[in-house]
């Protein structure tokens, strides 16, 4: 009887001793009481974003100059906006121009604003709207003709370039413009190399 008593205390004391034990924890759980940082943004509502790096900043593109034409080609209609045929207002409008001199009744004269010099110079003829249109050292024909380039390239890229007067060598004379029927490449040429370089219509009536 005795006995028996002793080992239900026993049981009761090692009963007491298992339930005030702190339970085992792994290394790497929080300490008591800490928040879980799992689950700690989205109690407090305010999620946490990453820094964007330099290098997922946009990069600032350079301004266009409006005044220049967006590509350097005197094409078979004309160069940037600016086209064969076109009224005084519609030429105006391109923001490629100078203002229109007055040629007493005739071919309005006009530069364009990004030639360097006065040379480049568009003829608004009465009839026809913009009649002629020069170009400048830097702008080029599709086909590669310049100015400053020598008459045996050119000849090479426009050999029906037909003169008008003197040679090829020094004068002046037309070459078929590819793309556009109605027009031709004035070309003249002085000690061997093009000096002028105009797209015009073929029966423009403000000079020659």
């Amino acid at each position: 009887m005795r006995a028996t008593s002793m080992v239900g205390t026993l049981t009761c004391l090692l009963l007491v001793a298992a339930c005030s034990s702190p339970a085992h924890q792994d290394g790497n759980a929080a300490p008591a009481g800490s928040p879980d940082p799992t689950t700690s943004a989205a109690a407090t509502g305010s999620p946490t974003f990453p820094t964007p790096s330099a290098s997922s900043t946009p990069s600032a593109r350079p301004s266009s100059d409006a005044t220049r034409p967006t590509s350097l080609v005197l094409g078979p209609n004309g160069i940037g906006s600016l086209k064969l045929g076109m009224t005084r207002q519609q030429a105006t409008g391109t923001g490629l121009l100078r203002a229109f001199g007055n040629n007493g009744g005739g071919c309005a004269p006009a530069q364009l604003r990004a030639a360097p010099s006065d040379d480049a110079v568009v003829l608004l003829s009465p009839t026809l709207g913009i009649a002629t249109i020069d170009a400048y050292e830097g702008i080029k024909t599709p086909e590669g003709v310049r100015i400053g380039m020598s008459s045996a390239e050119m000849l090479r890229i426009y050999p029906d370039w037909t003169r008008a007067d003197g040679d090829a060598t020094n004068g002046r004379g037309f070459a078929k413009t590819p793309g556009n029927s109605k027009a031709v490449y004035r070309i003249e040429m002085n000690k061997g190399k093009v000096r002028q370089l105009t797209l015009q219509y073929a029966n423009q009536d403000c000079y020659e």
